[in-house]
């Protein structure tokens, strides 16, 4: 029987996939999305990653190895399998499926789904199939029951915290990235697209998120509430179904629009609105002041209303210059580079607002 199933699962999963390679993107539980690939939570990103794997057993405490082939089987259907995130699942307990990497483990179990860590205290935060794909899963369960050969042990793998943090490639840029992520600064949907020039829109998020870690607020318009303000939704006349931190920036005067009515939330941003928006996002909280001079080789190009929001960021380290002595303002902001300037800004609040 197990043969059998082994065969029909090889078969429906060659014919679907044609066994072409296939990798997972990561993820970060800094904002976990309502849903991913399996492999996502799994946090393996290539089959090549897996170096064993078991199926056990808890109540009976009891496991079997997989061969290399039912690993790949698995491993192909995790990466086109989708997971829904649940708090508080069933218990784990009953069958599951275990892969081992190099330097970690990670289990899928049948009935609860694959814990990615905590919410609180003591609250599971998993993902789980559902329908259809929960039922497929239901040949682990069959697997393990057709097996006489399987040896006493395998212990429990779960977690109590986790991160599936994708760094980004210029290593200039890791320990800021990292950072941003351990301090809740760092939105999930700039996570792998680190080298993009980043939006007016990805910025406000980014901001957004900013304003709310440094001030302890649940969300932006919490902290809106609490400074008496109010704000009007589609501010902008070419932002309806946008983020609403557009608005709620432009409450706050930390945003402006173009000038005719609209936002541009698609558009570029240049170094020296950057430059700007995280000057007036810092006067939410402190005083600002500098009498820096700049020796950039290019300040005369800097706009007349950045001027002085670049002398501040750069006096306090948050925005540094480009080669040969260049601020480039009119440049390309990078998410990358908008990510670190925003740990950077947090970093320098955080010394002066204890």
């Amino acid at each position: 029987m197990q043969k059998g199933i082994r065969l029909i699962i090889k078969s429906l999963i060659a014919a679907a996939f044609m066994l072409l390679p296939v990798s997972a993107y990561a993820y970060n539980v800094v904002d976990l999305p309502e849903q991913m690939s399996m492999a996502d939570a799994l946090g393996i990103f290539s089959g090549e990653e897996i170096t064993r794997a078991t199926i056990s057993n808890v109540e009976d405490g009891r496991y079997f190895e997989l061969t290399s082939n039912e690993i790949n089987d698995f491993y192909y259907a995790a990466c086109e399998m989708t997971v829904y995130r649940t708090e508080n699942p069933t218990p784990f307990r009953g069958t599951a499926i275990n892969l081992y990497t190099e330097t970690d483990v990670m289990s899928y179990y049948v009935g609860s789904g694959v814990q990615i860590g905590l919410y609180g205290s003591d609250n599971y935060i998993c993902y789980k199939a559902a329908g259809e794909d929960e039922v497929f899963l239901t040949y682990l369960d069959t697997m393990y029951k057709d097996r006489e050969d399987c040896a006493n042990g395998e212990e429990i793998h779960r977690r109590t915290s986790n991160d599936f943090l994708k760094l980004p490639d210029a290593a200039w840029a890791q320990d800021g990235i990292r950072d941003a992520a351990s301090k809740n600064l760092l939105p999930y949907q700039l996570t792998g697209k680190y080298s993009a020039n980043i939006s007016r829109e990805e910025f406000c998020i980014l901001i957004g998120r900013l304003i709310t870690v440094t001030s302890g607020c649940a969300d932006l318009e919490a902290y809106i509430r609490d400074k008496g303000e109010v704000y009007l939704l589609n501010s902008f006349s070419d932002c309806a179904g946008k983020d609403t931190s557009i608005d709620m920036l432009y409450a706050l005067g930390i945003v402006n629009g173009r000038g005719d009515g609209t936002f541009d939330p698609d558009g570029t941003l240049s170094r020296e609105e950057a430059a700007k928006m995280l000057t007036t996002a810092a006067e939410q909280f402190v005083m600002i002041h500098t009498d820096r001079e700049l020796s950039y080789a290019d300040r005369s190009d800097i706009s007349r209303w950045a001027y002085y929001s670049v002398q501040w960021v750069t006096d306090n380290g948050i925005m540094t210059g480009m080669d040969d002595n260049r601020f480039n303002p009119g440049s390309y902001y990078t998410v990358e580079q908008a990510i670190v300037t925003a740990g950077r800004l947090f970093n320098y609040l955080d010394e002066r607002l204890v």
